[in-house]
Order: structure tokens, then C-alpha cells, then sequence
């Protein structure tokens, strides 16, 4: 289980399937600030593709991207560039 309290905002977005995981991302990651970092934990396998195309978009680094032994959920470090 990851550390929660590493991270400024944590978005569970299970269960969802795309395009539902990136717009919840887009809808609540506008709060971080410069250097804050976000953790997405998502179980669509598209998931990835959209947050990486999202982060190039904006102003957002995927920084990590692991997973769990326990689940088929990934879970996605991401970082505000300004």
C-alpha cells in the first residue's frame, strides 16, 4: 500500500473507464501547486495513454507509474510543472 501522506492530493479513480479516469484527473488537479505531486490509482489499462497525453498538454509530469501485486490497479505519480 503507498504512503498517502507523500502526496498533496490522491484521486481514486477505480472503476472508471476512459474517458471518465482523465476528466476526474482534470477536474481536480488545477489545485496543485508548483511542485506538488498527485497520485492517480486507476484500473483502466487506457488509463496510462490518456494521463501521459494529458500531462503533455498541460503542465503536469508523469513522474512514476507502478503497480501492486495485489491488484490490477496502477497507480500514477504526477507532478505540477508551474
Amino acid at each position: 500500500m503507498k504512503n498517502m501522506s507523500n502526496y498533496c492530493i490522491v484521486i481514486d479513480t477505480s472503476g472508471l473507464r476512459c474517458p471518465l479516469p482523465v476528466l476526474k484527473v482534470r477536474k481536480h488537479l488545477p489545485y496543485l501547486k508548483q511542485n506538488d505531486l498527485a497520485l492517480i490509482i486507476a484500473d483502466d489499462p487506457l488509463a496510462e495513454i490518456d494521463l501521459r497525453h494529458f500531462c503533455d498538454l498541460k503542465s503536469y509530469t508523469l513522474e512514476n507509474v507502478s503497480t501492486e501485486d495485489a491488484d490490477e490497479k496502477k497507480y500514477y505519480e504526477i507532478k505540477c510543472k508551474n
